[in-house]
C-alpha cells in the first residue's frame, strides 16, 4: 500500500510534468489562446474620390452604406463602412495621399507588388458575375478562367480606384465537361 505523502507527492510530480509538456508544445489548456477566435471583420480602402468610391461599390457591387463618419482630428477625412452579405469595407476619403501610389498595369505585375493585392469575392458561379458586371460596363482585367492547381476558375476587375478585386469560383463547384455549375438536388 503506498502511503498518502507518496501518492500526493506522485500526484504533484505529475501534474508539473503535464503542465511543462503542455508548455513547452504550446498545448496549455491553463490558458485559452486569445486569437483562436478572432475573425476578419474589414479592410479599408483610401482614395481621393470619397463619393466616387461609394457610388461605384453600391452600383456596381451592391454594397450598402451602414455607417458614415468624421473624425475632428483629420478635418478632411470621411469615412463609411459599407456592408454585402456579411462582408465590411471601410472607406477613407481623404484629399491629399501619403505618397502616390502606381497601379499595376497587369495581373502578373499586381502579383509582385507588395502589400495587400487585392479583394477577393466567393461567388456561386464566377461565370455569370463576369457577364453582369460586363452588362454594368466593368471591363475584366482577367476572363473567366481556371487554375486547376489551386482549385479555382476566376476573374479579376478593378474599381474606380484601380485596386483589383478577384471573383473565385472553386472549380469542385463546375461540371468537369462543360464548365457549368453544377445544379444542386
Amino acid at each position: 500500500m503506498i502511503s498518502l505523502s507518496k501518492t500526493i507527492t506522485l500526484g504533484i510530480s505529475l501534474m508539473l510534468w503535464l503542465v511543462t509538456s503542455a508548455t513547452a508544445t504550446g498545448e496549455s489548456s491553463m490558458r485559452p489562446d486569445p486569437l483562436a477566435q478572432i475573425r476578419a471583420e474589414h479592410v479599408m480602402i483610401s482614395t481621393g474620390d470619397y463619393e466616387g468610391t461609394l457610388a461605384w461599390y453600391e452600383e456596381i457591387l451592391g454594397f450598402r452604406v451602414i455607417h458614415e463618419w468624421t473624425v475632428p482630428d483629420f478635418a478632411d477625412t470621411r469615412l463609411a463602412y459599407m456592408a454585402l452579405n456579411g462582408f465590411v469595407i471601410e472607406v477613407v476619403g481623404t484629399p491629399k495621399a501619403f505618397q502616390e501610389r502606381q497601379t499595376p498595369p497587369d495581373l502578373g505585375t499586381a502579383l509582385s507588388d507588395r502589400g495587400f493585392g487585392h479583394l477577393a469575392f466567393l461567388a456561386a458561379d464566377v461565370d455569370a458575375v463576369a457577364t453582369e458586371l460586363e452588362r454594368r460596363g466593368v471591363v475584366l482585367l482577367v476572363p473567366p478562367t481556371s487554375f486547376p492547381a489551386s482549385g479555382r476558375r476566376l476573374i479579376f476587375i478593378r474599381d474606380n480606384n484601380g485596386n483589383m478585386i478577384e471573383f473565385l469560383t472553386p472549380l469542385s463547384a463546375y461540371d468537369t465537361v462543360d464548365r457549368h455549375v453544377k445544379s444542386t438536388p
